[in-house]
């Protein structure tokens, strides 16, 4: 138990929605108040309070076209540029960015990561996405590949960025990236550590072949459990070992009543058009076949709730001791690190790192650090 820690953060607000477009939003498809705004301004708050808290992670999503009337998710900063910005005004936050891989060339994105890890001291990873919304592929005009070709792409993306980070005057002839004489200097002075997050049995081998974090989008103990063990099997064979990572919606309040009255606010004003879309766009099902490939008597108006509140990430509602307990229960399931989503991520962060937090050290999830925390207006819970 001592020598355990849980590392901790945001799924950062990076992306979301913002007037005039439509309601300020993050990770609630919902027309319900958030008071998280998608903008660097925000997140630089948000980063220099984590930095201040001894926290690890500010882990950013990229998004292309939004979804439903209310445009969900069609507000997205860049995430390597917000990256370098966040690094400078931080000291031991792991910044973390996201690349499409059918959308920048590996030798691009070699040099910039680079860059990225003299800016950041080595505090900068990646997160590589083969791409799920056919909307951002038509956006610009790029072929729209079949789901297990994307990852075979993504595959030669990492083998030319590897190349470019840690070989000189290489060639390189695959079936999607052909290089003459490879070379990018700077080279990082470590490699950055890549992430992914693909869940079909072709994303949990690319990632046990050539990734160094899985995340997780399992919602229930059982299912983490079982993707972990998967992954890792996988990575066996490959002779690697694998990190997870996974993200929860947190509504933590002083009673579970409290809370729980909060869940129902906010779906009670769902937007569940978006909520559709989205959902169709990541599994490429509709909803009813969907929810019927998930089984576990898990209904279409289920699946639906669980996308409006929380993006279909875990739930973790309820009073800071129950928070608290179930992210023990997530670190017992084999989780090492856990990028927090809020509904009001800024003031509601503040309240975890005050309530929350010191419960995780008492109990042994996280190794007790010394922190300097300004308290945020409004902070909740």
């Amino acid at each position: 138990m001592a020598n355990r820690h849980l590392e901790l953060g945001v799924f950062a607000p990076t992306i979301g929605c913002m007037p005039p477009q439509g309601k300020s939003s993050f990770m609630l498809v919902s027309s319900a108040e958030q008071r998280t705004e998608p903008t660097f301004e925000y997140n630089r708050r948000v980063a220099e309070m984590l930095d201040r808290a001894g926290l690890e992670v500010f882990f950013m999503a990229q998004r292309g076209r939004g979804f439903g009337p209310s445009d969900f998710w069609g507000t997205s900063l860049d995430s390597i540029t917000s990256a370098a910005a966040l690094a400078m005004v931080t000291k031991h936050l792991r910044i973390i960015s996201t690349v499409h891989t059918a959308f920048l060339h590996p030798g691009v994105v070699a040099r910039m990561g680079a860059t990225l890890d003299q800016v950041s001291n080595g505090r900068w990873g990646l997160n590589l996405v083969s791409g799920w919304s056919h909307k951002d592929f038509e956006m610009m005009n790029i072929p729209f590949l079949a789901h297990d070709e994307r990852y075979r792409q993504t595959a030669e993306f990492v083998e030319v960025l590897k190349n470019f980070w840690t070989t000189d005057w290489f060639d390189y002839h695959g079936s999607y990236f052909a290089i003459q004489q490879g070379s990018c200097n700077p080279k990082p002075a470590r490699l950055p550590p890549l992430y992914n997050a693909g869940s079909s049995p072709a994303g949990k081998d690319f990632t046990a072949r050539y990734c160094d974090w899985y995340f997780t989008g399992a919602v229930t103990l059982p299912q983490v459990k079982a993707e972990i063990a998967d992954v890792r099997t996988r990575a066996a064979q490959y002779g690697r070992n694998i990190r997870f990572i996974t993200y929860v919606f947190v509504l933590c309040r002083d009673t579970q009543a409290q809370a729980e009255k909060e869940a129902d606010e906010i779906l009670s004003q769902a937007d569940f058009t978006a909520a559709q879309e989205l959902i169709e766009g990541i599994t490429g099902q509709t909803v009813g076949t969907a929810a019927s490939t998930i089984g576990q008597g898990v209904t279409p108006e289920q699946m639906l709730a669980a996308v409006v509140l929380g993006v279909g990430s875990a739930k973790l509602v309820g009073t800071p001791t129950q928070v608290a307990n179930k992210l023990l229960q997530l670190q017992d399931a084999g989780i090492d690190a856990v990028g927090l989503t809020f509904r009001h991520v800024e003031e509601e962060m503040a309240g975890f790192i005050g309530r929350v937090l010191p419960l995780l050290e008492e109990m042994g999830v996280r190794k007790r650090q010394a922190r300097k925390v300004i308290p945020i207006g409004r902070a909740i819970g």
